[in-house]
């Protein structure tokens, strides 16, 4: 069994036109006929950098995910989120603001995160921090945001969701002044180097370093090199869908069903049979998240 630790479940709606239950009822079914079988092929496949398997045979792995923890990071998402996590007893919750709006959120929209991170299925306050990819021009402002977001988190006695992207010295300085001891902390999308996540991994905090199909791509080197550094007893699962499908899937939308891809290349990063590395993750998220 495994969880999407971090998925955006109305951002997939927006992105494929499928409707939830749509999509839930499909990833049931493709439960029913999974080939675990069909293992073996894809490790061979992702490592010679090819997919010349049948469809039938790219789809075989997908597999319905035993929870899915719904990141609400636009203000304008937060209501949908708890309605969400309301309506599927599977779904959980995270609040948080991405640091994209660091020019347009307010006061009132940290308020109002502040009263849904207190609703009984969120997990999580988050994603939250810095990203310097797009914002380069908004650093000073992200570093102001990102302090304050992470305080607000501390408090909130929530797991803390991170997107940290191109801004390793900045986000280790914040960090490093923060009192995380104690703290589960989700390095969410983990996109670094392996220096950068070695630096996460040493502070005082509980770390959980988080993979998506990146780890998949042929040109994600760095991040397969970071996975086998990481302790096993620190990874988590997620998809970060409807973004990023991993190989064989790569330019489609995604979703929580191709977990099984991303969980392949990673156990096979760490030597390690399926099933083990299944059963350490779904502990490991039960330590970060308590579900």
């Amino acid at each position: 069994m495994f969880i999407d630790t971090h998925c955006h479940l109305d951002a997939y709606k927006e992105f494929s036109g499928e409707n939830l239950d749509e999509l839930f009822e499909r990833l049931r079914n493709a439960e029913k006929t999974a080939d675990p079988t069909r293992e073996q092929e894809f490790l061979q496949d992702i490592a010679a950098s090819r997919w010349s398997s049948p469809k039938d045979a790219k789809e075989a792995l997908i597999r319905m995910p035993e929870a899915f923890i719904n990141v609400a990071c636009n203000p304008a998402d937060f209501e949908q989120a708890r309605e969400l996590s309301e309506k599927y007893p599977f779904v959980y919750a995270a609040y948080g603001i991405h640091p994209e709006y660091v020019e347009t959120e307010t006061a009132e929209d940290e308020a109002r995160m502040l009263e849904f991170l207190k609703h009984p299925k969120c997990v999580a306050c988050g994603e939250f921090g810095l990203d310097y990819h797009y914002g380069a021009e908004t650093k000073a402002a992200q570093v102001r945001l990102f302090e304050r977001h992470l305080q607000l988190g501390i408090d909130s006695k929530k797991t803390l969701v991170l997107h940290l992207r191109e801004a390793d010295d900045d986000a280790l300085a914040v960090l490093r002044a923060a009192d995380l001891h104690g703290k589960n902390v989700h390095i969410h999308c983990f996109t670094g180097s392996p220096e950068f996540v070695s630096q996460l991994l040493a502070l005082d905090a509980q770390i959980f370093v988080g993979f998506t199909g990146i780890v998949t791509f042929k040109s994600a080197q760095n991040v397969r090199d970071a996975a086998a550094i990481v302790p096993l007893e620190q990874m988590l699962l997620e998809t970060d869908a409807p973004y990023m499908a991993p190989v064989p899937f790569r330019g489609k939308t995604c979703h929580s069903g191709y977990i099984p891809y991303i969980a392949l290349t990673l156990a096979q990063i760490k030597k390690l049979p399926v099933e083990e590395f299944y059963r350490q993750i779904r502990l490991n998220t039960k330590r970060c998240y308590g579900i």
